[in-house]
């Protein structure tokens, strides 16, 4: 977490483009990190985790709670209207919006699907409308989570299975950097082999 930004600018500037997509995993996934992406001209393809108390406990995910940016309200499972109740500071610079609808859910059906509290409540960041954005990129390449996964796992699982590299052998941050960049390079050339050939690689980088 706090990483995607830095990464992918990295990775801008290797491949010499202005704009860049960006597709992790949930581990990446970080508001403030997803909104630092989208201002500097990157955009990001991250799967939101599902996470958080309601979740653990067996309740309806926030996902299920529509929310309605013209009105501003989030519309719960039982077809409810949870209004603003209230906002608080969070991390020291972003602010929470709490939406609720204590009435409603006295009288709701399926309470017990949602909450054990007396009434549901869902948090929404100030800056949450990127979080928006983005889900609506993803729903609209739902197969870019399985490009990503596919070329990017390849080399990892490769270089644990067939070189035992499960754990660096160095410590340090530099020792660890050079042990890693002949992993990659040891990579490299065994993918290059494979893909274009012996005789292919040799021409490829005879003078």
């Amino acid at each position: 977490m706090g990483l995607l930004t830095e990464t992918a600018e990295a990775a801008r500037e290797a491949l010499d483009v202005a704009q860049i997509d960006v597709v992790a995993d949930r581990g990446y996934f970080k508001i403030e990190d997803i909104d630092a992406c989208e201002t500097a001209g990157i955009v990001p393809y991250v799967p939101k985790p599902q996470r958080g108390s309601a979740v653990a406990k067996g309740f309806f995910p926030k996902d299920q709670f529509r929310y309605d940016a013209e009105a501003d309200i989030y519309t719960c499972p039982g077809s409810a209207a949870l209004s603003r109740v209230r906002s608080r500071p969070v991390r020291g610079k972003i602010r929470v919006f709490d939406y609720a609808n204590a009435a409603a859910c006295k009288s709701c059906a399926i309470k017990t699907r949602c909450t054990a509290a007396a009434y549901r409540k869902i948090a929404r960041y100030e800056n949450e409308a990127v979080l928006d954005r983005m889900a609506k990129r993803l729903a609209a390449r739902p197969g870019v989570l399985d490009e990503r996964r596919e070329s990017v796992e390849h080399p990892f699982g490769s270089v644990k299975q067939w070189m035992g590299q499960g754990a660096f052998l160095m410590r340090r941050l530099e020792n660890v950097r050079a042990e890693f960049s002949l992993t990659a390079i040891a990579y490299n050339l065994r993918r290059a082999i494979s893909l274009v050939g012996i005789p292919a690689l040799i021409a490829a980088v005879r003078p």
